[in-house]
């Protein structure tokens, strides 16, 4: 069954995104006016949610934003302490509004952005996230697999709790694991351990 999932704004004002970091402390992150996906949406604040979570219970280094939109989770996995980030989304639209967002909040330092799809990407990476919508979530899983470190964790949203139960089986037919839920307005993320390798 075919149902809506997101995805269309223009933001027209600047964003502030408070986060917790692991040790306690908050910090904010900028998002400026622009036109690729940014922080208003309920899948994007289920992902945030999912990464201070995450870093604030595992070792994180290597991050990778699949769909990075305009750097959001990016610029949280680098705010909250991992030392490399790569966010890639085939829009160069989404690829330059990224790159602006990284400079505003000084995180460029530790982001790598480009214009490209998981297809082209070499590399392991400890966190893989990825807020688009479900049916290219699970068209991807398998690259998805193989480009996640061992024993690495995957976060995903842009997925209605219509299709929860759809994610979630395609996923753990690939050898995922799942892990936990975050839930606000009809939303879904979901934390994924890949248990394959």
């Amino acid at each position: 069954m075919m149902t809506m999932e997101p995805y269309a704004e223009f933001r027209v004002k600047t964003s502030r995104i408070l986060l917790r970091t692991p040790d306690g402390n908050d910090i904010f992150i900028d998002i400026s006016p622009g036109s690729s996906f940014g922080a208003e949406h309920s899948t994007t604040r289920l992902c945030v949610r999912g990464v201070e979570e995450i870093f604030r219970t595992r070792h994180i280094n290597k991050v990778l934003d699949f769909g990075c939109g305009s750097g959001v989770l990016s610029l949280c996995a680098a705010a909250l302490g991992a030392t490399e980030v790569l966010g890639i989304d085939i829009d160069p639209v989404a690829v330059n509004e990224s790159m602006i967002n990284s400079e505003i909040n000084k995180l460029n330092s530790k982001m790598r952005l480009q214009q490209a799809s998981i297809e082209d990407i070499d590399g392991k990476f400890d966190l893989i996230v990825a807020n688009i919508v479900t049916y290219d979530l699970l068209k991807y899983v398998e690259v998805i697999k193989s480009v996640l470190d061992k024993n690495g964790i995957l976060l995903v949203s842009g997925i209605s709790e219509l299709n929860k139960e759809m994610a979630i089986s395609g996923f753990t037919r690939s050898g995922f694991q799942f892990h936990k839920e975050f839930v606000e307005d009809g939303w879904v993320a979901l934390w994924f351990d890949d248990i394959s390798q």
